[in-house]
């Protein structure tokens, strides 16, 4: 029997990070389970005490994913997983985007959707025990090296249907109270910041039934809120109406609540009507700015007037409405970075948080920030770190108008707009009971990065 160690490759003191196990070690085991059949391979997960799990697991193969903020420690994983033998493959957004960052400890880069280039690659792990040898050319969707060259294979055409694909297998990283699901892949609309749309190419559908299809295993584990992680799940309207029906129809609106995420000029009354009848209890937006110049620049096609309706529609049908906003595009001044924080102000937003605009692989904000000569394809990935808080004083800084230390000030000033918020929607949020463990976790997070910062300073 074959191992195979999944490895998650992300910040273990972050709390945002490690609030929910990722999906994509599910659907790949998933896949090949079906592909293979059950006794083929053993499968395990890690996201902590690397080292320890290799040791433990002694896995044949290595599957690391990585975003581009924690790619560092993806060269860590692979230079690890490596002495201690495994083949090692590595996919993700990352890698996808800028496939020159294979390492030599990376045998195979899995580049755009995995689960049929995972399926090859463990049929060829089988056949020859390695990920090494002549044939990877014959592999549509991969990077690898050959005498010291890096050869990318051609593109790997998407999955055509996505109830094609098995429902992801949980049981590799476990249920919890609130859990999570994907009902589609891609966005039909191309932020400047965003990179899930250029990474899909296209937007694809999963049909009703197989959303409730899983929506029901969900249940039937214990599982009494669900948040749908899709980019834009309110898409495809004849669809969202169907589920909200299907729901209904099968009483799961009456055993879970629901959550999702929406863009504000998708959110209409119609919208917001098939929202509440399937019990959606609270929805995020990424509004991004109350300053239509800055919109303009970040999404292109929504306005201050539509976020502001977005809003009122939400609270008038009881639904908690919470949003994010970025604040440092290049040419945005303090005065309109202010009119944002007006905005949020007199707004009816529950929770909200904002980070400061960060160059991410993929997207048009990356190639201006390599124009600039501010990032590389060869740089320290943390410093893509999302999280100005903790990155702060390494972040890249987009802005034209403000310096690093006038826009920590501001992002300072968001932040304790954000804490006033909370404090006031927090004793009647859908999100409460996630409380408790969400505190602790972010103690864990506040002492591993004062013990970080110690060290260095000894």
């Amino acid at each position: 029997m074959i191992r195979v160690l999944f490895i998650n490759a992300v910040d273990a003191a972050s709390e945002v990070e490690n609030r929910y196990r990722p999906l994509w070690p599910a659907y790949l085991a998933a896949y090949a389970e079906r592909r293979f059949g059950s006794g083929t391979f053993r499968f395990h997960y890690a996201e902590a005490a690397v080292e320890k799990e290799l040791e433990s697991f002694r896995p044949h193969l290595v599957a690391i994913s990585a975003v581009s903020q924690n790619f560092n420690f993806a060269i860590d994983y692979a230079r690890i997983a490596k002495q201690w033998g495994a083949a090692v493959l590595v996919g993700g957004f990352h890698l996808s985007c800028i496939p020159e960052c294979l390492t030599e400890h990376m045998d195979v880069g899995c580049l755009g959707e995995g689960e049929e280039t995972f399926g090859e690659l463990l049929q060829r792990h089988l056949e020859s025990g390695s990920l090494h040898g002549e044939g990877l050319g014959g592999v549509t969707g991969i990077v690898y090296r050959e005498n010291g060259r890096l050869i990318a294979t051609p593109p790997r055409p998407l999955v055509s249907s996505l109830d094609q694909l098995p429902h992801p297998d949980r049981s590799l990283i476990g249920y919890r109270k609130h859990d999570y699901m994907f009902t589609s892949r891609g966005c039909p609309y191309r932020c400047t910041f965003c990179a899930s749309s250029r990474f899909w190419d296209t937007v694809r559908y999963a049909s009703p039934e197989y959303v409730i299809e899983e929506i029901r295993e969900l249940i039937d584990h214990g599982v009494d809120t669900i948040s749908f992680y899709d980019d834009l799940f309110v898409a495809h309207r004849r669809r969202l109406q169907q589920i909200a029906a299907l729901i209904v129809s099968n009483g799961f609106h009456r055993r879970v609540s629901f959550t999702c995420s929406c863009r504000a000029n998708a959110v209409t009354p119609d919208v917001v009507e098939s929202l509440k009848a399937m019990h959606v209890v609270s929805v995020g937006m990424g509004l991004e700015s109350g300053c239509d110049r800055t919109l303009r620049y970040l999404k292109g096609s929504v306005t201050v007037r539509q976020n502001e309706r977005a809003i009122e529609l939400l609270k008038n049908a009881g639904i908690q409405a919470n949003a994010s906003f970025i604040i440092g595009s290049p040419s945005e001044t303090r005065e309109e970075m202010l009119q944002t924080y007006r905005f949020i102000q007199g707004s009816r937003i529950d929770f909200f948080d904002v980070y400061t605009l960060t160059p991410l692989p993929g997207t048009p904000v990356w190639e201006t920030a390599k124009k600039r000569g501010l990032v590389s394809d060869r740089m320290d990935w943390s410093r893509l770190n999302v999280n100005f808080e903790v990155s702060g004083d390494t972040a890249v800084i987009l802005s034209e108008t403000v310096t690093r230390q006038e826009l920590r000030a501001m992002y300072r000033k968001f932040r304790r707009l954000r804490l006033w918020r909370i404090a006031r929607a927090l004793p009647t949020s859908p999100w409460l009971k996630d409380l408790p463990a969400m505190l602790i976790r972010m103690a864990r997070e506040k002492a591993d990065r004062l013990a970080r910062r110690l060290c260095k300073a000894g």
